[in-house]
């Protein structure tokens, strides 16, 4: 259900979404998927952003600490509510982790993991 706030400007009325008045974070629901040979991130705009941002992707192969390196770079689209990034520039089945940093802004998300597998799948 979408909720609204009412507001009052001179002798009418300004009604906007609630999510415009939003505290917190304009990324939800950063994750990472498992897959052969690769790893599938995904991560939701839930506020609109009013400047220019990137969305910077960093990993470790390592630890949750990192150390992290930066695998690719998103442009933010003010279009799109939902992203996708596919990483398969990884070398071995082990744990990657992964942060999301939304540049222009200071929000980091993560770390999530995901470990993918390099057996094909079962046919």
């Amino acid at each position: 259900m979408m909720r609204y706030l009412l507001i009052g400007i001179m002798a009418g009325l300004l009604i906007l979404p609630a999510w415009a008045f939003a505290d917190g974070d304009s990324i939800s629901a950063f994750k990472a998927e498992s897959l052969y040979r690769a790893v599938a991130l995904d991560w939701k705009v839930r506020t609109p952003f009013t400047q220019e941002v990137v969305f910077q992707i960093l990993r470790s192969d390592s630890f949750p600490e990192g150390p992290y390196e930066e695998v690719a770079t998103v442009p933010y689209d003010k279009r799109k509510r939902k992203y996708k990034y596919l990483d398969k520039s990884i070398g071995a089945e082990s744990n990657y982790y992964y942060k999301l940093i939304v540049k222009g802004t200071d929000e980091t998300h993560g770390p999530v993991q995901a470990r993918p597998f390099f057996s094909p799948p079962a046919t």
